[in-house]
């Protein structure tokens, strides 16, 4: 119980630091589901797949690790071999390409999402 209501509190600080229009995230909480919180997926309008690389890399930059979850399976060597393509599977890759992870654990603080939403929303004035 604990730790689910300590990643409900950085969510809602997340949701609240990202709610515009140019951010897409799914919700973590409904009328009839309520997630684990194990993971804050947003993804960002307007960027492309090598943008979301360079946000990635500076926000590592600033001791963040950021991640990207999940890269679709038709990108996988497995499946490359199996004759799947990417380029046959146009929402996979949309949701993909634009998509980072911020952390999410209980460990965080609130100084230290404070500090994610800080750095992430300077790098991203670059970039939106």
């Amino acid at each position: 119980e604990g730790l689910l209501a300590r990643r409900q509190q950085i969510i809602a600080k997340y949701n609240a630091a990202f709610s515009d229009d140019r951010f897409i995230a799914p919700a973590h909480r409904g009328e009839n589901f309520c997630s684990s919180g194990h993971l804050y997926l947003l993804r960002i309008k307007g960027i492309d797949h090598q943008k979301r690389c360079e946000i990635i890399n500076k926000m590592g930059e600033k001791g963040i690790a950021c991640n990207v979850h999940y890269k679709p399976l038709p990108m996988h060597t497995a499946y490359k071999k199996l004759g799947f393509d990417i380029k046959d599977y146009p929402n996979a890759y949309a949701h993909f390409a634009n998509e980072i992870t911020l952390p999410l654990h209980t460990c965080l603080s609130d100084e230290d999402v404070a500090y994610v939403i800080e750095k992430y929303t300077e790098i991203l004035k670059e970039y939106i």
